[in-house]
């Protein structure tokens, strides 16, 4: 059976970035009067679409067909090109034991703390 979609939430997802409708439809690569459709339930996007979604609104899936309440992105891609001490810091981060992520993980909580 395949997901489906809550346009309320991909309406409130594309909010929360705080874009227009034809700007998700342009970062998804699709034609904006499909995008609308989506948005007021009246087209059904496939699992792939919904993944596609979550990703470049910064939520997750789970989210967008009303799994869960939360927002939170299930995961995150860091290019090089675009933050390369944030890729270096991820990467280096799968060497790592537990001991040491949590202490990476302890000092980062520090630093969020300070902004």
């Amino acid at each position: 059976m395949q997901p489906r979609l809550i346009p309320e939430n991909l309406k409130n997802a594309r909010e929360a970035l705080g874009i227009t409708r034809l700007e998700a439809s342009q970062r998804m690569n699709i034609p904006q009067s499909s995008y609308v459709r989506y948005e007021l339930g009246t087209r059904k996007p496939t699992h792939a679409t919904i993944i596609q979604m979550a990703q470049i609104l910064g939520t997750s899936a789970d989210y967008l067909i009303g799994k869960t309440k939360n927002t939170t992105p299930d995961s995150v891609t860091v290019k090089k090109d675009d933050a390369p001490i944030i890729f270096e810091i991820a990467n280096g981060a799968n060497n790592l034991n537990k001991n040491q992520l949590n202490r990476l993980y302890d000092y980062y909580i520090k630093l969020a703390k300070e902004k």
